[in-house]
């Protein structure tokens, strides 16, 4: 640690003088590092603050030469600043009203996941890729200091849609027993093989809803049994459709985690 009393050498012999230079000079080479703030400062002048807790802090004076500016922890890397090839932040990120906070990817194929409701300074533009790479999808607080999610849905509100939304068809494994994973998807497709039971599905939420599209092979006459948390009217399980090929569709909604009221639409081709 040293500190100089001021950068100014004053006449004086030629040891005085050595003397004097060297401890500016160390004050120099160690940043003023003190546990108290050089006793005389100049704009931009920089400081290690030894006394600082938990851990020593690099300042610097303010242009003013009226205050420090704090920069970092200087047992840390980076002095704790956020890095241009990455960095982990352990606190809260506070924008003020002329900042954007811009996420990008060349391939758009990561996402950032921002949590809502999220309050930030007014005037405040997220930027995200779109979906297809091929432009930007602007998240604005409108000036109301809140963000809003413009085209993106939010779990807890409700959501008018102007678009087609589609959820995928995923087939199912034919078998002796068929089981559906409600967590896969909503909606399903199998070609019956044979006599088989559609099983009570794993990974039930209540209001979720969808559909089964069961085909007969080339062979038909293939029946189909229920699992008894298959409800449907007047508690009769209904007949599919047992021509070779043809088509019937299981139309479901599961009321709670062990029931599914369900209807069968038959005969679609």
């Amino acid at each position: 640690m040293a500190q100089a009393t001021d950068y100014n050498i004053a006449n004086q012999s030629g040891a005085n003088f050595r003397a004097e230079l060297n401890t500016i000079l160390a004050a120099v080479v160690s940043q003023n590092s003190g546990s108290a703030a050089p006793t005389t400062t100049y704009a931009y002048q920089l400081w290690i603050d030894t006394g600082a807790s938990p851990n020593p802090l690099l300042k610097l004076r303010n242009g003013a030469n009226s205050a420090w500016i704090t920069i970092g922890d200087v047992t840390v890397a980076n002095l704790g600043l956020a890095a241009l090839s990455g960095a982990t932040f352990t606190g809260d990120i506070t924008l003020n009203a002329q900042s954007d906070l811009r996420f990008a990817d060349s391939d758009s194929s990561n996402w950032v996941a921002l949590q809502a409701p999220a309050t930030v300074s007014s005037n405040v533009t997220w930027t995200l890729p779109a979906t297809d790479g091929s432009s930007s999808q602007a998240l604005s607080t409108n000036g109301s200091g809140v963000l809003s999610w413009a085209s993106f849905a939010a779990l807890a509100t409700a959501q008018t849609f102007t678009a087609a939304q589609r959820g995928t068809i995923s087939a199912l494994t034919d078998g002796a027993t068929i089981t559906a994973d409600f967590a896969l998807a909503n909606n399903f497709s199998v070609t019956l093989g044979g006599n088989r039971t559609l099983a009570n599905p794993s990974n039930l939420t209540a209001g979720q809803s969808g559909a089964i599209w069961i085909t007969q092979d080339g062979t038909g006459s293939r029946t189909l049994a229920y699992g008894s948390y298959w409800d449907f009217t007047g508690g009769t399980a209904p007949t599919l459709t047992t021509t070779a090929a043809a088509v019937d569709c299981l139309v479901y909604a599961v009321q709670s985690s062990t029931r599914i009221t369900a209807t069968l639409i038959t005969n679609l081709s």
